[in-house]
């Protein structure tokens, strides 16, 4: 594969798995009070763990795909179980915070899940949540055609700040300053959505416990799951 045809790929890979929510996570955080430099972190980890997950994919993306559809395909009654216990739970988190919706976050819980090891955390799960997107193997095909591991490296990075660009244009606008006029209108709109961000969350949570249950509901009493 070509040089133009190689950056031809990761590019149009990018847009396609082009992903808002890692900016819609750092922004929050700078409204709990995150420093520069834990944003900064949380970025590095997200792109460096998106790099290994990449390299170490490599050539055996068709072998994990395939162990990634034997592992889903799990028995019915232990598919039963889980989606019960999956339900209860969830309609459990659901109603304790829609009950709670009114109080004031800790200020202890907001500086550490803003604090540095928490946003490392994040990071690394984000660098691995890019198995959860399509594209990613198909950037792996890709990835594993390169001539060398720094190439590959540079491929998925490429495509990491492709379809990480929300992120990317947070961080950026960070180099002029926490301060800068384009990070505190950004914090102002967090502040200012995030009650109905935490509602709407609690009613997905509702309706993904709902859905669980009705499905369950469905194979006992036709012995079958919906097509999901």
């Amino acid at each position: 594969m070509s040089t133009l045809a190689v950056v031809g790929s990761v590019f149009g890979l990018g847009v396609a798995g082009l992903d808002p929510f890692g900016a819609l996570l750092v922004v929050p955080a700078l409204a709990a009070g995150a420093r520069r430099r834990v944003v900064l972190l949380f970025f590095a980890t997200a792109w460096l763990t998106t790099v290994l997950t990449g390299l170490v994919l490599g050539e055996s993306v068709q072998h994990v795909v395939a162990w990634l559809r034997d592992a889903l395909s799990v028995p019915d009654p232990v598919r039963l179980v889980a989606q019960l216990v999956a339900a209860a739970g969830l309609g459990v988190w659901a109603a304790r915070r829609w009950v709670r919706r009114h109080d004031p976050a800790p200020e202890r819980k907001r500086s550490v899940l803003a604090g540095p090891v928490a946003m490392s955390l994040a990071g690394i799960f984000w660098g691995v949540s890019a198995l959860s997107d399509p594209t990613f193997y198909a950037l792996a095909t890709v990835g594993a055609s390169a001539p060398s591991l720094l190439a590959g490296a540079a491929v998925f990075t490429g495509w990491f700040l492709v379809s990480q660009a929300p992120l990317c244009l947070v961080v950026l606008a960070l180099a002029a300053g926490k301060d800068s006029p384009p990070v505190r209108r950004a914090v102002a709109l967090a502040r200012r959505t995030a009650r109905p961000a935490a509602d709407v969350l609690t009613a997905l949570l509702a309706a993904t416990a709902v859905l669980l249950a009705a499905n369950a509901a469905t194979f006992v009493s036709g012995g079958a799951y919906w097509p999901v």
